[in-house]
């Protein structure tokens, strides 16, 4: 099962912060995702994600 979905924002072990634009499983089963930073495409294992926090806006 994904632990992200489309359009989740990520951050990678990295530091660095995108959005998930695609998820697939290689041949041997393990899970990438496609995350988009800046217009670039990083593909990642699951294991080196972490959703990152929601921000809330006050009105």
């Amino acid at each position: 099962m994904k632990k992200f979905a489309l359009g989740d924002v990520v951050n990678s072990d990295k530091g660095r912060r995108g959005v998930v634009r695609a998820a697939y499983r290689s041949k041997e089963g393990q899970q990438f995702y496609a995350v988009e930073k800046d217009g670039a495409m990083d593909y990642l294992e699951e294991e080196r994600l972490t959703l990152a926090p929601r921000v809330e806006l006050a009105a």
